[in-house]
Parts: structure tokens; C-alpha cells; sequence
């Protein structure tokens, strides 16, 4: 979390905030000129999110052109919902959450540290294949070492590898 901060801030950006939800001020989302959403559990998150009352708040400083990364499970509910999550880990919505729509800044979906998931669990591959076709919709696969930055229509992988 650290690291992407100072990255971020290299990229320009003076303050970056390290929100969390359950123990900053969240006054601080006006003033913010990065905000950076850490990983962890992904239902959780979005929980906490919601409980917080910052989830729609979220989506309108990003559609606003507020810049905000995530990381792991932040950046997955920067898209529209944990529905992949859901289908692969039922048994991690521990939450009992019956929506899934998250911050919906973006319509992309993505699946972090695929690499290193894939080798834990070596159906994943076509798990995702096969939700993909049930559902229509396109999962992008993230290794450790990559990202998406997303801006408006625009869409560009960064990879530390190259």
C-alpha cells in the first residue's frame, strides 16, 4: 500500500489519501486528490463500504474524474459487482450479501493475482472460462505484477515486467 502511494505520488500527485472506511475521517474523500482503496476480503469490503455510506460517494467522485486506484480487492470493486466472486467463492460471502453491486466506476471486471490463484487451484482457468459464456461478459485476468489503468474509455495495462 505504501509502495503504490509513493508511486503515485511520482506520477504527480502531492496528497494521496489511504482511506479506510472504518477509521479515517471521511471528510477527508473531498480534499483527497488520490484515493487509493487497499485489498483484503472483497465482501467485506464492499460491506464496509456500504455501512459507511461511501460506496455511492465512491462512484460519483470517480465518474467525476477523481483519481482512484485499488489494489487486490479495492480495485475489483471499482467495477460493477463481485458476481465472478460470488459464482467461484460462495462460501466466501460470509457477509450474507444479497447484492453484489459495487462501486460501479467502471464496467470492467478483473480477476487479481491470477497467476498465483491459478497454481493453488488449477480449475480456475475454465471456472472463469465457463462464467464468462454463462454471463457474456469478458473477465480480465491480472498476474502480480499487473494492473489496468482506467481512464473514461481508455484502458492500459501496466505490467512491472516490461
Amino acid at each position: 500500500m505504501v509502495a503504490l502511494q509513493q508511486t503515485v505520488q511520482q506520477l504527480g500527485y502531492a496528497h494521496v489519501q489511504l482511506l479506510d472506511v472504518l477509521t479515517d475521517d471521511l471528510a477527508a474523500l473531498n480534499t483527497a486528490t488520490v484515493i487509493i482503496l487497499n485489498g483484503g476480503y472483497e465482501f467485506l469490503l464492499l460491506k464496509n463500504l456500504r455501512e459507511t455510506h461511501v460506496l455511492e460517494r465512491l462512484r460519483t467522485l470517480a465518474l467525476a474524474g477523481k483519481p482512484i486506484y485499488g489494489i487486490s480487492a479495492g480495485a475489483i470493486l471499482l467495477g460493477p459487482d463481485l458476481d465472478l466472486y460470488a459464482y467461484l467463492y460462495p462460501e466466501d460471502n460470509t457477509e450474507q450479501l444479497a447484492s453484489t453491486t459495487a462501486i460501479n466506476a467502471t464496467t470492467i471486471r478483473i480477476y487479481p493475482h491470477y497467476d498465483v490463484h491459478c497454481e493453488v487451484k488449477p480449475q480456475l482457468p475454465q471456472l472463469i472460462t465457463d462464467w464468462e459464456h454463462k454471463t457474456g461478459v469478458t473477465v480480465k485476468r491480472l498476474t502480480n505484477n499487473q494492473g489496468l489503468l482506467v481512464h473514461g474509455s481508455q484502458i492500459k495495462m501496466i505490467d512491472s515486467d516490461s
